[in-house]
């Protein structure tokens, strides 16, 4: 009995665990509070969870309800989980994984109503960058991912450099416009927006990640072509292996293809890459096969391939093929030829042909040949087609009767320029090529360049070589394409010191303004590239026009908005022209011949590394070069002139233009006769430096000194202007002065420098007067630019610029040189001061919104600086194109004091 006793705890123990056992222990029972936090703010974004009305427990709400199980099930059963309605941790696992920021759906789902782009040829824009990337590298990411999509369905991604956009792709952090803050690093890398107006297809990367294009952190690439599909249209897929997939998964650019369910998707909303021409119509795009150049007696294609690489289309009619140039949209000359002619080891009739990974398949008959469009053979496997499944080189036969049933006649819609399909090697590959580009019909924009037309390659090559003064054979050799490789100029070449056909050149209609027979041109660099200062890249631009100017009655003038005769800038790649740059090497600019709207604008390849000596490509003798396209020249055969067509370094030290090229302009514009020298003026008395900046500045108990507050991400500026190319930034009566003569930026107080002036609310620089103006309170104060000291008379009431009695106070003000005029900031509105007429404008104030859309509705601090205007809003700045009215990026004020 005594042992009975001492069992029955022993038992009841055991009862008790079975019963416990039994009984199911719900797993958020067992949850911490981060994550259950975790869960719920998941689902409420990803699953439509709303917020719980349950009864509170202990002063917070329960944990679970049949609404938050339902959505877990979802979650669970969208990224097939076993559906338990459970928080347990491979749940969790999921939900704390790296993801996009749009809700989920089903396979290759799409948003409601089937949002999608209308046209097909759609414009993006890249607004701001990432500062974890070269921009050249997140170009690179985003136009991969567009190609992926591109590649499936038929889309066609432009690039555009200012609004409007169809989709324009930015990096932000955390609240950043959209109503969708980001939540810092990790948790939601991006989200986007379907198709639509304003916002719609936009993609917003959060810059608190690590972007790359390699292994280490979040591939762009990846992110970037998952967040288009959205942009597409596309909403969230539950196959694991699709791009569409919520979760992250790291994908390089040479994984370029997508799966077959992003494929399904992309295509049932935009229709796949193909059509099909049938005897006389094309379905799908509708027109007659004569629109290509066919004879009106031909019924019937056979068979037709594109060949991508080199931007031709050929079609087999009976024994004979056509070549088709997609980017001319025209049939090639000398056609149509004998298919064994140029086809070796084809039989004379094809039924079918289809390119797949650098090969092209033909069928003729029961038979299939696999030809190698670089060797020009067939190689030695050749194919019977049979019943049976059988191997097709790493393919199966069942992929060559799907193309027998589907390609009776297919090609892709779209193309690269480049040449023919019947090529040796490389070389011949690039041969070709140039021949195409630089000796037939191509010129840079505009119809006024002449065209050389010769039928055949080895007429071509033999004007090539005599051109260059190489032997001329007529054939491909080592001396020939070591000149085709050479870096050259974009434009087609002619003859010595030639002109373009009809002599284009600026006469007095185009040009802006002529004062005793010299004519001024007016030209603006919109763009500037990074290899060198902007201060740097004015001065050689006004050094290559000086060497025309020298010699010629036409002299160049510099301006910042407006229209100008001629833009230039600096752009990799495709940048608007139809005329796209080839990377390093190669191409390195090209011009437009005189004439309206685009005509004389120049455009260097940012790929290229600019310098000003004989490292890189030096941007003096390249610039010179292509203004002189610009003002009407072609090239020339003269391997001394500046407009020989291949780039080679000489000593620009005292350069002075070639006697060809001279003559060439001369004969445009004649020559700049001398002026009579001018009686000497007496020597006004040399400008009194300005005093340096007192080492430490006293301190003021009723003004806080900012100098702490310098690299603050905080930092408000109360007034910023430029002084004589320095940049000065005033805060609390205290002031920064950044300058390039400076390696350090001095930290001054104002009434210090300026003893009657306590503190400046709003400055500005009239240059021109030789004038900056201080303005404090209801008053402001005059100085001299060059000496920095108070000009006699001041100061004076805010009254006497024509602002009413009411304003006692300007927020910020700024002088911009395009319009002569000086903007007054008050509160939400603003006035215009016309410098020239010492008068306010009529019809002001006006609404800031109104005028600069995107700055926001006050003005802390305003200034110019390379053409661009700087509006301070608190610590944000927005960098402003006026003539545009478009805002090119945001940043923050410390950036300006070396704190990046």
């Amino acid at each position: 009995m005594d042992l009975l006793w001492l069992w029955i705890p022993l038992l009841g123990s055991l009862v008790m665990a079975e019963l416990m056992r039994a009984r199911p222990i719900r797993q958020d029972a067992m949850l911490n509070p981060e994550d259950e936090k975790l869960a719920e703010e998941y689902l409420r974004r990803f699953y439509n969870l709303q917020p719980s009305r349950g009864k509170e427990v202990s002063g917070r709400k329960t944990r679970s309800t049949p609404a938050m199980e339902e959505k877990i099930r979802e979650m669970q059963n969208f990224f097939g989980l076993k559906e338990t309605g459970q928080l347990d941790h491979q749940t969790l696992e999921v939900m704390r994984k790296p993801r996009c920021g749009v809700p989920d759906v089903e396979n290759y789902s799409f948003y409601a109503k089937n949002p999608k782009w209308e046209n097909h040829t759609i414009t993006f824009m890249i607004d701001r960058y990432t500062t974890d990337m070269r921009r050249e590298d997140v170009d690179k990411s985003f136009t991969s991912a567009m190609k992926m999509w591109s590649d499936a369905a038929p889309l066609n991604f432009i690039r555009v450099y200012h609004n409007p956009a169809d989709i324009v792709l930015s990096f932000a952090r955390r609240t950043h416009g959209d109503f969708f803050p980001f939540d810092g690093p990790r948790g939601v890398l991006a989200h986007a927006f379907h198709p639509g107006k304003g916002i719609g297809g936009d993609v917003h990367f959060d810059e608190d990640e690590t972007w790359t294009a390699g292994s280490r952190g979040y591939s762009l690439f990846a992110v970037a072509a998952h967040e288009l599909g959205h942009s597409l249209g596309l909403s969230h897929s539950k196959d694991p292996s699709a791009v569409m997939y919520p979760s992250y998964r790291s994908r390089s650019r040479t994984q370029s293809s997508l799966s077959r369910d992003d494929t399904l998707g992309i295509q049932k909303l935009y229709g796949d890459r193909y059509f099909v021409v049938q005897q006389i119509k094309m379905h799908t795009y509708a027109g007659s096969i004569r629109d290509y150049g066919f004879p009106s007696s031909l019924k019937q294609v056979d068979a037709a391939v594109h060949i991508s690489e080199y931007g031709k289309t050929v079609f087999f009619v009976g024994a004979s093929y056509y070549r088709y140039d997609e980017r001319r949209r025209r049939m090639d000359l000398g056609f149509p030829r004998l298919i064994q002619a140029d086809w070796p080891g084809i039989p004379r009739k094809v039924n079918a042909a289809f390119k797949l990974q650098g090969n092209i398949y033909i069928f003729s008959g029961a038979k299939t040949y696999q030809y190698n469009i670089r060797q020009n053979r067939v190689k030695n496997e050749i194919f019977e087609v049979k019943t049976e499944k059988r191997e097709f080189g790493r393919t199966k036969m069942l992929l060559v009767s799907l193309w027998l049933v589907l390609l009776s006649c297919v090609f892709l819609t779209d193309a690269a320029p480049t040449i023919a399909p019947s090529v040796e090697s490389e070389e011949q590959d690039f041969a070709e090529e140039y021949l195409a580009r630089f000796f037939s019909r191509v010129g840079v924009t505009n119809s006024t360049m002449r065209s050389i037309t010769i039928n055949s390659f080895n007429d071509t090559l033999e004007a090539m070589q005599a051109y260059f003064g190489l032997e001329v054979t007529g054939t491909l050799n080592n001396e020939t394409i070591e000149m085709m490789k050479k870096p050259r100029c974009g434009v087609s070449d002619v003859s010595r010191y030639g002109h373009f056909q009809g002599k284009p050149r600026w006469r007095k209609g185009l040009i802006t303004y002529s004062d005793d027979d010299v004519f001024y041109d007016l030209f603006r660099i919109t763009r500037y590239t990074p290899d060198l200062p902007q201060k740097q890249v004015d001065q050689t631009i006004a050094k290559a026009f000086q060497l025309y100017s020298d010699v010629i009655p036409l002299d160049f003038k510099q301006i910042y908005g407006t229209v100008s005769d001629i833009e230039i800038l600096f752009q990799g790649g495709y940048h608007g022209d139809f005329y796209p740059f080839d990377g390093r090497g190669g191409v390195l600019a090209h011009a437009n011949s005189p004439g309206q709207q685009q005509g004389g604008d120049t455009h260097f390849d940012d790929d290229e590394t600019w310098t000003l000596s004989q490292r890189g490509v030096n941007l003096l003798l390249v610039a010179a070069h292509e203004f002189g396209h610009a003002l009407g020249l072609d090239h020339s055969r003269d391997r001394r002139a500046l407009m020989f067509p291949t780039y080679q370094y000489v000593n620009t030290n005292g350069y002075k233009l070639p006697d060809d090229d001279r003559q060439g302009v001369q004969a445009l514009y004649g020559s700049r006769t001398a002026r009579p020298t001018p009686a000497p003026r007496p020597t006004p008395p040399p400008e009194p430096e300005p005093e340096p900046e007192p080492e430490e500045p006293t301190e003021d108990s009723n003004l806080p000194n900012p100098r702490g507050e310098q690299c603050s991400r905080d930092l408000v500026f109360d007034a910023a202007t430029s002084i004589r190319g320095d940049l000065y930034f005033f805060k609390n009566g205290y002031y920064w002065r950044k300058s390039v003569k400076l390696a350090t930026i001095p930290f001054t107080k104002v009434s210090t420098k300026w003893p009657p002036i306590r503190s400046v609310d709003a400055a500005f620089e009239v240059p021109q007067d030789n004038k900056v103006y201080l303005l404090q309170g209801n008053q402001y104060w005059g100085l001299r630019a060059t000496s920095r000291t108070i000009l006699s008379g001041y100061p004076k009431p805010l009254t006497n610029l024509g602002l009413p009695t009411y304003v006692n106070k300007v927020d910020a003000a700024v002088y911009v040189r395009s319009t002569g005029k000086t903007l007054f900031f008050v509160n939400r509105k603003y006035w215009s001061y016309d410098e020239r007429r010492n008068r306010m404008d009529s019809g002001y104030p006006r609404n800031i919104n109104w005028d600069f859309p995107g700055i926001g509705s006050k003005v802390d601090a305003a200034f110019e600086n390379y053409g661009y205007l700087y509006f301070s809003s608190g610590p944000r700045q927005t960098e402003y194109n006026l003539p545009y009215k478009h805002v090119r990026r945001v940043l923050l004020n410390y950036g300006w004091l070396n704190c990046y």
